[in-house]
C-alpha cells in the first residue's frame, strides 16, 4: 500500500492535506465526497465549507475537532456537521490535518467500535500517524509554524 499527503486547502491559518493512495484514483476526501454527497448533501457541503474556513480564516480550534484514538494518537473527527456523517484525520497542532476517510454513523450506535466501518478508518489513520511520526524522529519530516515539509511519499 503506497500513499502521498497531498495539500487540499493551502490557507493562511492551516494546511489541510489529505491522503492519495497509489492505487486509487480519488483521494481519501474526494472519495468521502462521493460517497456522502448523494446521501447528506447539506452535510457534506457544510463541512466543505468549515474545512476552508478552517485553512484560510479561523485555523484549528480545538472544539472543532473529537478525540476518536488513544490519547497518545492524534486521530479525529471534524466536529462540523449535525448529521450523523464522520469525517476523520490525523491533527497536528494548530499546524495541519491530514484528512482520512470517514462515513455516516449507524443511527443509535455512539461507540465507535459499534461503527465497523468507521472503526477501520481510524485504525488506518493510526498506522498512518505511525509512518508520519516515524519520518517525524528521523528529520525527513518537519513540522514548521504553518506546515509539513519533507518526504510525503510512503512505501510500505
Amino acid at each position: 500500500m503506497n500513499f502521498s499527503i497531498i495539500p487540499l486547502y493551502n490557507g493562511k491559518k492551516t494546511k489541510i492535506y489529505t491522503i492519495q493512495f497509489s492505487d486509487k484514483e480519488l483521494s481519501e476526501y474526494e472519495q468521502f465526497v462521493y460517497e456522502n454527497m448523494t446521501i447528506v448533501p447539506d452535510a457534506v457541503r457544510t463541512l466543505r465549507t468549515q474545512l476552508k474556513k478552517m485553512s484560510y480564516q479561523r485555523g484549528l480550534a480545538d472544539n472543532f475537532f473529537k478525540r476518536e484514538s488513544p490519547e497518545h494518537y492524534r486521530v479525529f473527527r471534524i466536529e462540523e456537521t449535525k448529521e450523523d456523517l464522520r469525517l476523520y484525520c490525523i491533527k497536528f497542532s494548530g499546524v495541519a490535518i491530514v484528512l482520512g476517510g470517514g462515513g455516516i454513523k449507524i443511527p443509535g450506535k455512539v461507540k465507535l467500535i459499534e461503527n465497523p466501518h468507521l472503526n477501520v478508518i481510524c485504525e488506518l489513520l493510526i498506522k498512518i500517524e505511525d509512518l508520519i511520526n516515524e519520518r517525524i524522529l528521523t528529520k525527513e519530516i518537519i513540522i514548521t509554524n504553518d506546515d509539513l515539509k519533507g518526504n510525503l511519499n510512503f512505501e510500505i
